[in-house]
């Protein structure tokens, strides 16, 4: 199996050009894209599934690898994996490994400071929220438990302006046990302190927060 990245610039805006037997041919409607943009097929590896791509304040392009276990081992198929984060040079076009094993890492962001905050999944990943300083490469756990339980399998993040973190737990593989009383979104204050926010949104996924 095989995964593919298929955004450009650190502006992350789209791009098309001719067809490209990885990719359906568009079929939506063009004018939400900027005028002349083309997709461009700019890595294809890893195991199986891509997520979290998004913009470091470094230039790089940081997405998870997200390495199913039933899927994914070493060369030789005897070792499990637990995840990879890799990082894309838009400048030179490699893709190299930032780091592996990612505790099975998911949605990736960039705070106002530059700090990566990632999701980490369950499948022998780490079920938590933390934060990466860049400038140092030190990590943190903002967060690895609610209500003194570990999460299901953290998913998506998503960072609003006031810098509070908001992020989905859902579980959709691993052996690990749920210990919490459903799927939801939480959300982590400045203060440290974590809100459960939703909890009748079925499997929660993707997270998004609007404007206003």
């Amino acid at each position: 199996m095989g995964l593919s990245l298929a955004v450009t610039t650190v502006e992350a805006q789209i791009f098309y050009e001719g067809v490209d037997s990885g990719f359906p041919a568009p079929s939506g409607d063009t004018n939400v894209l900027p005028a002349g943009s083309k997709l461009m097929r700019l890595w294809d590896g890893g195991c199986a599934l891509t997520e979290g791509v998004a913009a470091g304040h470094d230039g790089y392009m940081y997405f998870s690898d997200i390495t199913f276990t039933k899927f994914c081992k070493d060369p030789t198929n005897t070792y499990l994996q637990a995840g990879n984060i890799w990082r894309y040079d838009p400048r030179s076009g490699d893709t190299t490994i930032y780091r592996s094993p990612s505790g099975m890492s998911n949605g990736i962001k960039f705070d106002a400071d530059g700090n990566m905050i990632a999701a980490l999944g369950a499948d022998y990943g780490g079920r938590m929220l933390i934060k990466t300083e860049m400038a140092t490469g030190r990590t943190f756990i903002l967060s690895g438990l609610f209500r003194g339980r570990p999460y299901n399998a953290l998913n998506d993040v998503a960072i609003d302006e006031q810098g509070r973190i908001y992020f989905s737990d859902p579980r959709y593989l691993g052996h690990e046990p749920v210990e919490q009383p459903g799927f939801a979104v939480y959300r982590l204050d400045t203060d440290g302190s974590v809100n459960r926010i939703a909890t009748a949104a079925g499997k929660t996924n993707g997270v998004l927060v609007s404007p206003d």
